[in-house]
């Protein structure tokens, strides 16, 4: 592999090419990809680290893989359970994990020496970011968190489907994950559901993608469903240039367009649209570092009701709970988060919502469900009362006969 310096080099003239903007050689410096995470400013994250960096809390990333030897990880990734899920077929596992817990590196140190620590600095907090001139590379929104990679998709290209990302929330569970960030969306189906209601149960906390870029084919699922946390991605200026695809309102929009990140074999990559799930699961971890006893329910109404208003007043589908405002999320006092809407989202409650053929979720096709009952009761006390009143009119026409 080669050094920290190179490598940034040549991520940054990927960058120019990327973005068709030309720039001055002296911005080919060893800071350049920390320069380019807009994020970093739109969320005050130099000022959310004083206060809590996402350290103790397991983040399980369900994707491609992680490529673990990435200099801005080492050290932040748990070995996954199984060999596919320690390499990336397609670097947008890597990706997902840098914005969630990348912590860069110290310009012209080999990834995985010693961190140098100013002499007589007293020892970092449990949750306070570390005194570390790691300045160049990719930091992430959670920078002391650790990621537990779980691989799903089988090739680059591939999407994935329910039934294994479903095998992929039990392996997160069963890992202790306290956060799982979910950055595809799959059709539906009955045993994805399952296992996202038995995470849910579980109190582990499920972020998920809810958009991707634009004219990018996306299914809502499992964002759509009940209890996850959907990530809605917004551009530098604060717009959201692809609406969610669920319909909900509970969601909260992030930074989630054109955001720099870690990639395979060392590297750099360009991520938008989906990868706002990141950054919403970063979020999170933080806030619960910050609130070690904190549980699932506190964490997100501290998330939601903090979140700045945006599109029209109050939640909306478009824009959900609202910017999320982190800086406010970890303060002393939040307000009450009021009653969540009881309309069903139109992705969920529609399979025609899915832009291909998908099984109805478990919960309306279950032939045991009670809410059948509301039609089908009165229409066979009518076809009763009916049944009764012509045997009646029969008897007397007779008897008059």
């Amino acid at each position: 592999m080669s050094g920290p310096k190179s490598l940034i080099t040549a991520a940054f003239s990927a960058a120019v090419l990327l973005l068709g903007t030309p720039v001055p050689a002296a911005a080919a410096e060893p800071d350049v990809v920390r320069g380019m995470q807009w994020q970093l400013a739109s969320l005050d994250l130099p000022a959310v680290h004083q206060r809590a960096t996402g350290a103790g809390v397991l983040v399980a990333v369900l994707d491609s893989g992680v490529d673990r030897t990435h200099p801005d990880l080492v050290g932040q990734v748990l070995g996954g359970p199984d060999p596919v899920s320690n390499t990336d077929v397609d670097g947008r596992g890597t990706g997902l994990a840098g914005l969630i817990a990348g912590h860069g590196h110290v310009p012209g140190v080999a990834a995985g020496a010693p961190r140098p620590t100013p002499s007589g600095s007293p020892a970092p907090s449990a949750s306070a970011a570390p005194a570390d001139p790691r300045t160049a590379g990719v930091l992430g929104i959670a920078p002391g968190a650790q990621i537990l990679p779980i691989a799903f998709v089988p090739a680059p290209g591939a999407s994935g489907d329910p039934d294994g990302l479903a095998t992929a929330i039990d392996r997160a569970v069963f890992g202790g994950a306290k956060i799982i960030c979910i950055g595809r969306g799959v059709v539906p189906g009955s045993r994805l559901q399952a296992s996202v209601e038995a995470a849910v149960a579980r109190g582990v906390l499920i972020v998920a993608a809810d958009a991707d870029r634009a004219g990018r084919p996306f299914t809502p699922w499992p964002a759509s469903y009940p209890g996850v946390l959907n990530a809605i991605p917004a551009d530098r200026s604060g717009q959201v240039p692809v609406a969610p695809l669920s319909g909900r309102t509970t969601g909260i929009t992030v930074p989630g367009v054109d955001l720099i990140t870690t990639g395979v074999g060392g590297g750099y990559r360009m991520d938008g649209g989906s990868s706002a799930a990141a950054v919403l699961a970063g979020a999170a971890a933080v806030v619960w570092s910050a609130y070690p006893k904190a549980t699932v329910a506190e964490v997100l109404r501290r998330l939601r009701t903090t979140a700045t208003d945006a599109g029209a007043p109050g939640a909306d589908s478009r824009f959900g709970a609202g910017m999320l405002n982190l800086s406010a999320a970890l303060a002393a006092n939040v307000p009450q988060e009021p009653a969540p809407s009881v309309q069903p989202s139109p992705a969920a409650s529609s399979p025609a919502a899915s832009p291909s053929p998908s099984p109805v979720p478990v919960a309306l096709a279950d032939s045991r469900d009670w809410r059948r009952w509301l039609v089908v009761l009165p229409l066979l006390i009518f076809l009763a009362g009916l049944t009764v009143w012509a045997v009646r009119s029969a008897r007397v026409r007779q008897q008059a006969a």
